[in-house]
């Protein structure tokens, strides 16, 4: 199955703030959806995170 990745404008100035490691860890996390610690968010219909070591990125269907 093919995924389209969307990374919003406020998730994308997060990621650049970060420092060099832990950019590349966040963006290697997205790149390899759908594996990795990815829940469905409670009371949300298409919303889920994925938790990439001690931070934690929401992201959306």
């Amino acid at each position: 199955m093919t995924y389209k990745i969307i990374i919003r404008p406020k998730a994308q100035k997060f990621i650049e703030k970060q420092d060099k490691f832990q950019k590349l860890r966040i963006y290697k996390a997205i790149y390899n959806l759908p594996n990795g610690d990815v829940k469905k968010l409670a009371g949300c219909k298409d919303d889920y995170r994925l938790r990439v070591r001690k931070l934690q990125n929401n992201f959306y269907n």
